[in-house]
């Protein structure tokens, strides 16, 4: 028993030890530095100066990547001999100073430009392409990124073998750049093979690619192919090989190399996630098991069938005193790439979905979607959906309290968001519009406007500014009766207003228009501990008039977050109107946008 003690107070003292030998950056200093200032040269490095609310660990390796990358900066300006001597001192035991002496040089000058041996491309079109500009910073390893752009500008007119040599004299601290380029053959496709197809036919590949025999090559056209075959889903590989048969004639074979993939597959997840009500713009974080049973290439075509099935709980301080968000789904889900002879992804899916909080809500239906995606950012879907909502609401008139709903909306979605679970920086911006009823029948008709922005900014280090914004709007086009509670907007809670426990405590319980501010600023305190400081505000309220006149409920906070393997950890306290003895406490995963 003893033994067993003193081996666990070793450890603790040799892990306090570990963490007294880090050595943390106390300051930079940048010495001889004439044409940059030091804050400008702050910037280019990674290890940071110590501030009120960050410090950086210092390493060797760290240290020398930050010499490294200041040398790059300083050539990158035209100053070529730069030599820049680093050295480090040890302040105290913990903390080192970084000093940079540096020895900036000349700064080199371009005076010409010749280009030799260009035919299918002009002067001026290259002078345009390279971006280069006389009498300017000499650049080197920018000009040569901008070599690589003009030689994929030949490789999408047929050149194949094209050659591109950069020649650098160097006068004083003028620069003479010529450029010789040896242009080639222009080649053209002469056949295009296919091979690893099994149960898959030829034709779902052909109709993928966007050249042809007898097109000249294009690199793009190729590249493009790759990705829109993969896209399909049917293949676990794609190879496409260029094979030169005749260099006289200027004839290219295109031989494609496919491998077939795994046409089923049983999936089970378990994890985070954002759990959305069925008014929508209120969401919560919980727990979430996830059940994936995917049936791929029906009928030896594109086309997949999809079986989900989850169940999930929300996670607040508040499900001590109140029942929980519980949602349990099954959805079975028929996608294909294409839409009659459009290369438009298309989505069937029927849908069960039950929801438990204060009201039990059901929802069954189809909704019928076409997906146009922008690259991996942007997304335009559009959706039209046949559902019936069963729900203890009282606000239903129906004695079954059953009713059909029809609506269509469309929706847009920009996210460039920098590490979305952790968010580092870059925005997100949301927009769908939804028309219930009206041409399309059923009991309730009106038009659903919903939005959101948010805005991430990375101060220095990992301390970031998050801005949200949310506007939503109901115009009920049947003035004869009014929607029920679960169409409308709800706000409060740890999604929205952290000043109030939940929305059913909110002035107002439910609204047809919604505007919502929020804004944090988060910062770590010490390895995966992390804190926040939070600004919420919002309103909700029935007509548009009271758009200049409703005063906003808001509050203010802090918290505590834990960066767990999952994701993030938060314990809020937010303040209603900056009451510090009215204190609401929200536990939740993830952060709130």
């Amino acid at each position: 028993m003893k033994n067993s003690l003193f081996i666990i107070l070793y450890l603790c003292i040799s892990l306090l030890n570990a963490e007294e030998e880090k050595k943390y950056v106390s300051e930079i200093i940048f010495l001889n530095n004439k044409t940059f200032n030091s804050k400008e040269l702050e910037g280019i490095v990674k290890l940071k100066s110590q501030n009120l609310f960050t410090r950086n660990e210092f390493t060797l390796k760290k240290y020398n990547r930050d010499i490294i990358l200041l040398e790059s900066f300083y050539k990158s300006k035209g100053f070529l001999d730069v030599y820049i001597k680093a050295e480090y001192i040890e302040e105290t035991k913990n903390y080192v100073t970084i000093k940079y002496h540096i020895n900036e040089g000349f700064n080199f000058k371009l005076k010409e430009l010749i280009i030799v041996g260009n035919k299918i491309f002009s002067d001026t079109l290259i002078y345009n392409l390279l971006n280069i500009k006389i009498n300017e910073s000499f650049n080197a390893s920018q000009i040569r990124l901008q070599l690589i752009e003009l030689k994929m500008e030949y490789l999408k007119n047929g050149k194949i073998n094209v050659l591109i040599i950069d020649e650098v004299n160097i006068e004083n601290t003028n620069v003479s750049l010529r450029i010789n380029i040896f242009e080639g053959k222009t080649y053209i496709v002469n056949a295009i093979t296919i091979s690893g197809l099994e149960s898959v036919k030829n034709k779902y590949v052909m109709r993928e690619l966007v050249f042809s025999e007898k097109d000249v090559y294009n690199i793009n056209d190729i590249n493009s192919s790759r990705e829109r075959i993969f896209d399909s889903g049917l293949f676990s590989s794609v190879e496409i090989i260029k094979k030169i048969i005749d260099k006289e004639k200027g004839l290219v074979n295109i031989e494609i190399k496919l491998r077939e993939y795994k046409s089923s597959s049983i999936e089970a997840t378990f994890g985070f996630r954002e759990l959305s009500t069925f008014q929508e713009n209120t969401s919560t974080t919980g727990i979430e098991a996830n059940g994936r049973w995917m049936l791929g290439n029906i009928f030896n075509t594109t086309s997949n069938i999809e079986l989900r099935g989850n169940i999930a709980s929300s996670i607040n301080i508040n499900l001590l005193k109140n029942q929980p968000l519980i949602e349990k789904n099954i959805k079975i889900i028929y996608t294909s790439p294409w839409t009659l002879y459009f290369r438009i992804p298309a989505r069937l899916k029927y849908f069960h979905i039950e929801q438990t909080e204060n009201d039990s809500l059901k929802r069954d239906g189809l909704t019928y979607s076409l997906i146009f995606d922008k690259g991996l950012m942007s997304k335009y879907e559009f959706n039209t959906t046949l559902e019936w909502l069963s729900s203890t609401d009282s606000s239903y008139s129906t004695e079954d309290k059953i009713e059909p709903s029809r609506w269509m909306n469309f929706k847009y979605i920009k996210n460039k968001i920098i590490k979305p679970l952790n968010p580092q920086g870059g925005y997100y911006f949301s927009s769908k519009t939804t028309l219930y009823g009206t041409i399309l029948g059923g009991k309730r008709n009106f038009i659903k406007n919903e939005s959101e922005i948010r805005k991430y900014i990375n101060l220095f280090g990992s301390n970031i500014l998050a801005f949200r914004v949310i506007f939503g709007y109901i115009q009920n086009l049947d003035t004869q009766n009014d929607l029920p509670n679960a169409y409308k907007f709800q706000l409060g809670g740890q999604t929205s207003l952290r000043g109030w426990a939940r929305p059913q405590e909110y002035l107002v319980p439910y609204g047809s228009i919604i505007d919502i501010l929020n804004i944090e600023y988060r910062f770590p305190i010490k390895n995966k501990i992390g804190g926040e400081i939070f600004f919420d505000a919002g309103r909700l309220y029935e007509t548009i008039n009271k758009f200049t006149s409703l005063k906003l409920s808001w509050n203010h906070g802090i918290g505590i977050v834990y960066q767990s393997a999952l994701g993030p950890i938060r314990l809020d306290a937010g303040f209603p109107f900056g009451d510090f003895l009215d204190v609401q406490f929200h536990a939740s995963l993830l952060y709130m946008f």
